[in-house]
């Protein structure tokens, strides 16, 4: 009575609480709360107490007092014993999918319990959706109920009773004998053992993974012409291009049975290589996956008309929307690909923001680039150095190749982060080591102008020497004023001169210059003022100031040509007219008299980083996109 009086009490105030609440939230929580006072009044083996509340909340449908309502009456607690009402509860706590009463009604309903007989295949159905819902002890009875009549779907349910410590021990037992009897199968020649024990190795679930043992098992089916056999062999061989040939042969055999999931792979799979044998039987299925709207060939349609693969001329119609459906299946590089295409199309920036997030939060390192880029560069959405500093880090650590490049930018020119030349460093020495020859070039700058480091000439060469070699005009140039100087090499005009007519005859307007002005001045090479007047004029007629004025020079003193004011006086109007303060100071000499001015070297030692502000360039080449079939 002493613990009675204060759950009473308890009661009513629950009860005045409940009053204010509305009508649903008032029905759980009393059901609840006699759920709950059921159960204290049990474990103070207050039987009597317990059954009234169960009782309640069993009739208000709570199902876990359901399921303690039926073992009370089966065990006789505070009730009278009766199985026939013990069945009756059980069964509803297990309509209402309550694990444990599914289990409990399968077993009495095996047994008999409460009925006139047993009713084993019925409590077959019970002891799966038990199973289904998680019981562990109703996974290894269905293993072993399934033992005689479907041995594979035993093997499966025995493995997952094997996680649970419960059933760890028997279940192991259980799931030995059964690979044991389908490997028995496997070697007399049944096809489907033999499939199945390979599936067992390829996962190494059931026993240790051995994926030579998986093939050899696959293998022995597919020759038997085991459709889904065949379709596994080519699935796994598709990984490796080395066994593309024998995977294509298994998917056409697949896919000539009707496997569409084959024919689907096989189509993908013939989009990534050159040779178009199958064509046609490609196609075929493509057109399939299509009609179907399975995702993955939706994707690989995109990708075949993007990219101009199997023989057909680029297109992007109806790319966008293949590539969007992809997306809302769940298909990651068709999330990305579908995110840039809005960007570079101009369409709903906040639907490419979706997507990019989606393949992003999946590790997709081509997306988590894309965003760095994008938030870098304010590209249809708010700009925000701190996450497009947050996606590269993270598409770095995925292995993205890009990434190094524009993490040396940003903390070279301090953005997102402190400017830290020395960290720049080393983001640009891992980009270099992936082929970003900006990088290399960015680096070369560091050391040229020595600031945040020491300044270091020998290395400023040698990194300009390595681009310069791989044609880089820009490197070119600035390499060879080095030599004009003497600066981080030996002084050489002549080296200079080879240098700078190697970028000029590339089209560099820079070079153009120095050269000109070589030949002009006669350093490192005889002097010559109409090679210099070549490649003056050469320069100036891409409107480089500079040499603009240059030439207007030697107009108005008739060297490497007929003297003409005219002339001299238009270009240096023109370099005016481009910038050149000096042009206007010439202007003036050309009609009072006087000495002219003129610009001597001409490099240019910005670094590369017109990625993040430049808003003219194509997107197209920065963003990266997968454009690979997915098999």
């Amino acid at each position: 009575m002493k613990v009675l009086l204060p759950l009473l009490l308890l009661a009513g105030l629950v009860a005045g609480t409940l009053y204010f609440m509305n009508p649903e939230s008032n029905q759980t929580q009393s059901d609840i709360d006699m759920l709950e006072f059921g159960h204290f009044a049990f474990q103070q083996q207050r039987y009597d107490d317990a059954f009234q509340w169960y009782t309640k909340a069993s009739l208000q449908g709570e199902k876990e007092a359901q399921y303690q309502l039926s073992q009370m009456y089966s065990k006789a607690q505070g009730v009278e014993q009766s199985d026939i009402l013990a069945l009756s509860w059980m069964q509803k706590a297990a309509s209402r999918g309550f694990s444990k009463a599914e289990f409990g009604y399968a077993n009495m309903l095996s047994f008999g319990k409460g009925l006139d007989k047993p009713y084993p295949e019925k409590a077959l159905v019970w002891y799966e959706k038990a199973a289904k819902h998680g019981h562990p002890k109703a996974m290894l009875k269905l293993a072993k109920l399934l033992t005689e009549n479907n041995i594979y779907q035993a093997l499966d349910w025995a493995i997952k009773a094997e996680t649970f410590p419960v059933t760890k021990h028997d279940a192991a037992k259980l799931r030995k004998k059964i690979l044991s009897a389908i490997t028995n199968k496997a070697n007399q020649g049944d096809q489907q053992a033999q499939y199945e024990i390979a599936l067992v190795y390829q996962s190494g679930q059931g026993a240790q993974q051995d994926k030579p043992k998986a093939l050899y098992w696959l293998r022995k089916a597919a020759s038997k012409g085991y459709t889904q056999a065949q379709y596994a062999l080519g699935q796994i061989l598709s990984e490796k291009s080395s066994s593309w040939k024998e995977s294509l042969r298994w998917l056409v055999l697949a896919a000539q049975k009707g496997h569409h999931q084959a024919g689907y792979t096989l189509a993908a799979l013939m989009a990534q290589q050159s040779s178009l044998k199958h064509e046609k039987e490609a196609w075929r299925w493509l057109y399939h996956g299509m009609r179907n709207a399975d995702p993955k060939s939706l994707y690989n349609l995109a990708v075949i008309l993007r990219t101009g693969k199997l023989g057909l001329a680029k297109t992007e119609k109806h790319t966008l929307e293949w590539l969007t459906t992809a997306a809302n299946q769940n298909i990651t590089p068709a999330q990305n690909d579908a995110g840039v295409t809005y960007i570079l199309q101009n369409k709903e920036p906040k639907t490419s923001l979706k997507w990019l997030n989606q393949a992003a939060n999946t590790n997709d390192v081509f997306a988590q680039f894309n965003l760095g880029l994008l938030f870098a560069r304010g590209e249809g959405f708010a700009p925000s150095d701190e996450k497009a500093l947050y996606w590269w880090k993270l598409a770095e650590q995925n292995g993205s190749t890009k990434s190094p490049m524009m993490l040396g930018l940003f903390y070279h020119i301090g953005r997102g982060t402190g400017r830290s030349e020395k960290d720049a460093i080393g983001w640009y020495e891992k980009a270099i080591q992936l082929g970003e020859v900006d990088a290399l070039y960015n680096l070369a700058m560091i050391y040229y102008q020595g600031r945040g480091v020491d300044q270091d000439l020998k290395k400023t060469a040698y990194y300009l020497q390595t681009l310069a070699n791989k044609g880089d005009t820009q490197a070119q140039n600035l390499y060879g004023s080095l030599f004009l100087d003497g600066k981080g090499v030996k002084y050489s005009p002549k080296t200079a001169l080879t240098w700078f007519n190697r970028a000029a005859k590339l089209g560099n307007i820079h070079a153009m210059f120095n050269l000109a002005t070589q030949y002009r001045s006669g350093t490192g090479v005889v002097q010559d003022d109409k090679k210099a007047m070549f490649w003056y004029k050469k320069a100036a007629e891409k409107e480089f100031a500079p040499a603009q004025n240059a030439l207007g020079y030697l107009y108005a003193e008739g060297r490497g040509t007929k003297k003409d004011l005219d002339k001299a006086e238009e270009w240096f109007y023109r370099a005016r007219e481009n910038g050149l303060r000096l042009a206007a100071k010439n202007l003036d000499v050309l009609k009072h008299q006087g000495s002219f001015s003129l610009v001597t070297l001409q490099v240019n030692t910005d670094i590369r980083s017109s990625v993040l502000t430049n808003k003219q360039i194509d997107l197209s080449q920065w963003l990266e996109v997968h454009n690979t079939p997915v098999l």
